[in-house]
């Protein structure tokens, strides 16, 4: 696969790998504030009015989303600044989806006081997904460096 073809892939996958997260994260917002009016248990354990301890994967699927098109418009424009910035941010969320990943795989099996049940396979779907967008990474910080040196820019 040439180096473009490699972005565009990758770039592509990443896109769908966000938004597969987005998907998850609203499901598990939904289930975790489903609350049924006749219980008498204790009422969640939430951060703050409206939040939800995997918040963060919102705000991930939304930066993973836009880089990617940024990664898209790059190669099929041929324009280097894009990719480039697919590069960078590629190159840092290496990093912060390897230690969410772990953060993730620790917190599947821990049970907090007052955590709805049916949360656990929603947890690990995304942690799947993270340790996805992780070699994804991995595999666009190596097509974007042969694009960026490779490839003729006009």
């Amino acid at each position: 696969m040439r180096s473009g073809g490699g972005v565009l892939c990758i770039a592509t996958l990443q896109l769908i790998v966000g938004i597969c997260l987005l998907g998850i994260y609203e499901g598990y917002k939904a289930h975790y504030f489903k609350t049924d009016p006749n219980d008498t248990k204790e009422k969640l354990f939430i951060t703050s009015v409206g939040q939800t301890p995997l918040d963060f994967l919102f705000y991930l699927s939304i930066v993973n989303n836009i880089f990617s098109v940024f990664g898209l418009a790059g190669v099929l424009n041929a324009q280097k600044e894009l990719v480039i910035g697919f590069f960078a941010y590629n190159a840092v969320i290496m990093v912060v989806d390897f230690h969410y990943f772990w953060d993730l795989y620790t917190d599947v099996s821990i049970r907090y006081k007052g955590e709805p049940k049916g949360l656990t396979p929603y947890e690990q779907a995304m942690c799947a997904f993270v340790f996805f967008n992780f070699f994804l990474s991995i595999c666009a910080i190596f097509f974007a460096v042969k694009v960026s040196t490779c490839h003729r820019w006009v």
